[in-house]
C-alpha cells in the first residue's frame, strides 16, 4: 500500500509498496507444501481418516497418498472418530 498526501503517488512510492508485497509472498515451493497439507487434512476430516477412500476422491492411489501423509507428517489415525 503506498500512502501520500499529494495527488500523485511517485514511483519511489509505487516501487516501494511492490517490493513489500513481494516479500510477503511464500515461495512457490512453501504455498504448494501449505496447499497439500491443508488439502490432505480437508480429505481425511471429511472421509475421517478413511485413506481409502480419500486417496480416491483425491484421484490418487493409496501409495501415493500414504507417502504425502508421511511428507506432511500426518496420521490418518488422528482424524478417525
Amino acid at each position: 500500500m503506498a500512502l501520500t498526501s499529494s495527488p500523485v503517488i511517485g514511483d519511489a512510492l509505487v516501487e516501494q509498496a511492490l517490493e513489500g508485497e513481494n516479500t510477503a509472498l511464500p515461495t512457490f515451493v512453501e504455498a504448494r507444501n501449505q496447499f497439500e497439507l491443508n488439502y490432505l487434512r480437508k480429505l481425511l476430516q471429511i472421509t475421517k481418516g478413511n485413506v481409502t477412500h480419500a486417496a480416491r476422491m483425491a484421484g490418487r492411489n493409496r501409495t501415493e497418498f500414504y507417502k504425502l501423509l508421511s511428507r506432511h507428517e500426518l496420521d490418518a489415525n488422528d482424524f478417525k472418530e
